[in-house]
């Protein structure tokens, strides 16, 4: 697949805002309308690039995204490692680190509209992100400390921390073993 479409899965809205936050600069925004209407259009969207760049515009400003610009970062990186009998495998849209450990960041342009629903569709991802810190740790032998879903829409980003990452890690870890 070419570079940008590595990874991406869903609504064409959603690959064009991947897309954009793989390719802006993380810090000063630089040429984040051309790019949210480039890749709007290479997704069949064009008349959809302004809510593309108001998205990932709301991901530049996000705590997260704003923390991952003071040290090492990257993008849309593909991993993968053994769980138990099985090989995990993804690609995760943000991973920075910190004088600790890894931070695991995950954008969604799920539909949500309150704190509940975020809190909710954040649980529905634990198992992913969880599967990507495995994957990271094990690789890395670095701990992963945190993971956390992004929501996006064009009123902000709403950030939303995986909750009790070591026992989904730890799952994860066992997919498949007898016991």
């Amino acid at each position: 697949l070419p570079s940008w479409r590595r990874g991406r899965d869903g609504a064409a809205l959603g690959r064009a805002v991947h897309a954009t936050l793989q390719d802006v600069d993380l810090t000063s925004g630089a040429e984040l309308a051309d790019l949210a209407r480039h890749h709007a259009t290479a997704e069949g969207i064009p008349g959809d690039h302004a809510e593309v760049r108001d998205m990932a515009g709301a991901a530049l400003s996000a705590p997260s995204v704003r923390a991952a610009r003071s040290g090492a970062f990257w993008r849309e990186i593909y991993v993968a490692a053994p769980a138990g009998q099985h090989l995990v495998e993804g690609y995760i849209d943000l991973l920075y680190r910190t004088t600790d450990g890894f931070v695991v960041v995950d954008y969604k342009t799920d539909a949500v509209h309150d704190d509940a629903q975020r809190r909710r569709r954040a649980a529905d991802y634990r198992w992913q992100l969880a599967t990507y810190a495995h994957a990271v740790e094990a690789a890395t032998g670095i701990p992963v400390l945190r993971c956390v879903v992004c929501f996006l829409d064009s009123g902000g980003a709403h950030e939303v921390e995986v909750e009790d990452l070591r026992a989904a890690m730890a799952e994860i870890g066992r997919l498949g073993d007898p016991t």
